[in-house]
C-alpha cells in the first residue's frame, strides 16, 4: 500500500480549491465513509456468489528485427519488421511553430456544478505504482497513473481525438525526424516531498522519457523510433526519430508516456511502492490494489479543471458485485457486460449508459491462404459469401458489435475506418458463393479445420456456425477448441491453422498493426498473405504527417486486405459503462488509455 498525505489544506489551498469547496454539492467522503463504502463492496461480492472466471492471455512473443523505422505500441516489446524502400508520398511537414490551444480553454458546461466525490468500480487494479514499469491500465488510466502529466494528451470532447498538448506549451517540426518542444512555464511539481512544488524543467522531462525507453522496460517500444532526447534550455527539448513516423505525437500522449521525477525515483531505484507525486490535475492521497483514492490538485497548471474534488476508485472483479454497488448506489460508475446494463437500465430509468466499440478487438477471422483449398482467393470469398456475420451479431453479440478490418482507431482525423456499407456484398450470399465454387470446378471440398480459441462460449459458437455456413455448399469444417495460450503460439505465432477464430494479436498503435500483421515480413503475418502494394500504403502511411493524406492512405490499405479475403473482424468488442443521471459528461473514450476525461466529469447532488 501507498499512502501520501496531501499538504496541509490552510497553508496550500488555491483559490480555485477554495471556489471548489464553497460550491461542493456535498462534503468530501470522510474516512469512516470509505471504510464504509469498501467493506459494503465486500460483502455485496461474497453475496454474490460468483467466481471471477479468469482465462490466461497468451504472452505476447519478442520478435527480433532490423532496425525498425516504427515500433510497436502494444504491451509487448515487439519489434517491426525493418522498412523496404518504395515509391510513395513524403513526409509533409507540420506548420512551424504550432501552438496546440488547451482544450480546456472551453466554456464549462451550463448549470456546472464543482466540487464532490465520484466513486466508481473498475474490474483490474495495478500490480504497483511505477508507471514505466507496467502496462496496467489499472495504473495509467484508472489509478495513480492520473497524477503524472505527459508532454502532449488526447483532447475527446466533440466525438474524436485530438493530440493537444499537455505539458507543451507549442511545438514545432523542424525535419521530418526532428522536432522542437516547448514547455509550459507555469507547471510544478505537486506540493509533496521531495519535490515540494518546484517547478518542472525540460531536463526532467528527458530524464523521465529516457528512462521509459530503457530496453528491456515494458513500455520501450512505443518511443523506439526516437533516437535523440535532448534538453537544449530550461523550458525546450528536441527529439529526433530514427524514421519519419506520423505517430510521434500519439506515442508522447500515450498513457505509458507518464513524466516522472528523478529525484523521486533516485530515492528508492524505482516507484513501485511510490511516492507518487506528479504535475498532473490529481494527487494520490492512497493507492492500494483494491482501491485508489485521488484528490483535487490545488496546485494544477490549469485553474478550471478538474471539476471535481476527489475520485475514489473501487477494483471490484465479479460483474454482479459492480452491478449491485450500483443499484444500492455504492458506486455511481461501473463497468459491466451489455446484458447486465441492459437489466439495470431497465430497473431504474436514472441510470444511463454507453458502449465503447473497438474496432481493433473483438472476433477475428483469419483464412490461411498457405494451404488448400484458403490458397486460392475465388475460394475465400466463396466461404466468405457463405457467413453472416448479420445474424452472429444478433445471436452472440446482443446486437451490439460491427464489421472491421481491424485497424486501431483513435479517432483521430474522420472517416478512416472503411464504413459498413464496404463489407456488404462479401457476405451472406450462399447462392453466389456455389456459383464462385463451381467455376473452380470444386463441387466438395476436404475437410477443414477452424481453430477456435477458448475466448468466450460465443467465439465457440460463432465458429460452430461458421461450420454450417461451409456445409451449406459443400465444404466440410470441423471445429477444433484450443486454450488461448495454445491459440497464441499456434495461430498469432506458428501460423497453425486453416480457418482461426478468435482475438486479434493485442497491437494498439495503427502503424506497429499494420506492420506486424499485414505487412509480407509482418511477424504476426500468420494467414501468409502478401501483396506489395499493401507493403508500400503501409510504408507510405507510417512517414506521411499530413492527416488528410494519412488518411486516404489508411481507406486504400483497408480496402486492399479486405479484397484479400484473408482476414478480418467479425464483431468488434464494444466495453459498456453505465452511470446515474446525476454524474455529468460522463465520455469513457480512452485513447491510447488516456483518461482525461475524468477532468470534466462534474456531479450535482445525490438523491437521498
Amino acid at each position: 500500500m501507498y499512502s501520501a498525505q496531501p499538504p496541509d489544506v490552510p497553508k496550500t489551498l488555491s483559490t480555485q480549491m477554495q471556489s471548489h469547496l464553497t460550491k461542493r454539492a456535498f462534503p468530501l467522503i470522510p474516512q469512516i465513509g470509505v471504510l464504509a463504502l469498501i467493506a459494503a463492496l465486500l460483502v455485496l461480492i461474497q453475496c454474490s456468489g460468483e467466481a471471477t472466471d479468469t482465462t490466461a492471455m497468451p504472452t505476447n512473443p519478442v520478435v527480433k528485427a532490423s532496425t525498425p523505422a516504427t515500433t510497436p505500441t502494444s504491451p509487448a516489446s515487439m519489434l517491426t519488421p525493418a522498412q523496404t524502400p518504395t515509391p510513395g508520398p513524403t513526409a509533409t511537414p507540420f506548420v512551424t511553430p504550432t501552438v496546440i490551444p488547451s482544450p480546456t480553454s472551453l466554456v464549462p458546461p451550463e448549470g456546472l456544478e464543482r466540487g464532490g466525490v465520484l466513486r466508481f468500480a473498475v474490474p483490474e487494479g495495478s500490480p504497483h505504482m511505477d508507471p514505466h514499469l507496467t502496462v496496467s491500465a489499472g495504473l495509467l488510466t484508472w489509478g495513480a497513473g492520473q497524477s503524472y502529466s505527459r508532454l502532449f494528451k488526447f483532447d475527446t470532447v466533440g466525438g474524436s481525438a485530438v493530440v493537444v498538448c499537455d505539458l507543451c506549451a507549442s511545438w514545432q517540426q523542424l525535419f521530418p525526424t526532428t522536432f522542437r518542444i516547448k514547455l509550459r512555464e507555469d507547471v510544478r511539481w505537486q506540493n509533496l516531498p521531495p519535490l515540494n512544488g518546484r517547478k518542472l524543467t525540460a531536463q526532467d522531462v528527458v530524464f523521465s522519457l529516457k528512462r521509459q525507453a530503457t530496453p528491456g522496460f515494458p513500455n520501450a517500444a512505443i518511443l523506439s523510433n526516437i533516437t535523440e532526447f535532448t534538453a537544449v534550455s530550461e523550458s525546450e527539448i528536441i527529439i529526433r526519430l530514427a524514421a519519419p513516423d506520423s505517430e510521434t505525437l500519439e506515442k508522447l500522449a500515450d498513457s505509458h508516456s507518464r513524466i516522472v521525477a528523478p529525484e523521486v525515483v533516485l530515492a528508492n531505484g524505482d516507484l513501485r511502492r511510490g511516492p507518487t507525486v506528479g504535475t498532473g490535475p490529481w494527487i494520490t492521497s492512497e493507492a492500494r490494489s483494491d482501491r485508489t483514492s485521488l484528490l483535487v490538485n490545488p496546485d494544477y497548471f490549469d485553474d478550471d479543471l478538474p471539476y471535481l474534488d476527489a475520485l475514489e476508485i473501487q477494483v471490484v472483479p465479479s460483474e454482479s458485485a459492480r452491478v449491485a454497488g450500483m443499484r444500492v448506489r455504492i458506486i455511481d460508475i461501473a463497468q459491466a457486460s451489455y446484458a447486465a446494463i441492459s437489466d439495470a437500465a431497465d430497473s431504474f430509468d436514472t441510470i444511463e449508459w454507453v458502449g465503447i466499440s473497438n474496432p481493433a478487438a473483438g472476433v477475428e477471422i483469419a483464412l490461411n491462404t498457405g494451404r488448400g483449398p484458403m490458397d486460392t482467393l475465388v475460394i475465400r470469398e466463396a466461404m466468405m459469401l457463405t457467413w453472416d456475420p448479420e445474424a452472429w451479431n444478433n445471436d452472440f453479440w446482443d446486437g451490439q458489435a460491427r464489421l472491421s478490418v481491424g485497424l486501431p482507431d483513435l479517432g483521430i482525423g474522420a472517416g478512416r475506418l472503411l464504413p459498413g456499407s464496404a463489407f456488404t456484398d462479401r457476405f451472406n450470399d450462399p447462392a453466389s458463393a456455389s456459383s464462385r465454387l463451381s467455376t473452380k470446378g470444386l463441387v466438395s471440398a476436404g475437410n477443414v479445420i477452424i481453430k477456435v480459441g477458448e475466448f468466450g462460449q460465443n467465439y465457440i459458437d460463432q465458429a460452430f456456425a461458421m461450420a454450417n455456413g461451409l456445409a451449406s455448399v459443400g465444404i466440410s469444417a470441423d471445429v477444433e477448441r484450443v486454450s488461448t495460450r495454445t491459440f497464441g503460439d499456434e495461430v498469432w505465432i506458428g501460423g497453425d491453422f486453416d480457418i482461426a477464430v478468435g482475438a486479434p494479436p493485442p497491437v494498439l498503435s495503427t502503424t506497429a498493426y499494420l506492420y506486424a500483421v499485414h505487412h509480407s515480413d509482418g511477424p504476426w503475418n500468420s494467414t501468409g498473405y502478401t501483396d506489395p502494394e499493401i507493403d508500400r500504403l503501409i510504408e507510405a502511411q507510417a512517414r506521411e504527417y499530413d492527416i488528410v493524406k494519412r488518411t486516404e492512405l489508411l481507406l486504400e490499405l483497408q480496402r486492399r486486405i479486405l479484397g484479400g479475403s484473408h482476414r478480418f473482424i467479425s464483431a468488434t468488442r464494444t466495453t459498456y459503462w453505465m452511470w446515474w443521471v446525476y454524474v455529468h459528461d460522463f465520455d469513457p473514450r480512452t485513447p491510447r488509455g488516456d483518461s482525461d476525461f475524468l477532468t470534466r466529469v462534474w456531479v450535482t447532488e445525490r438523491p437521498a
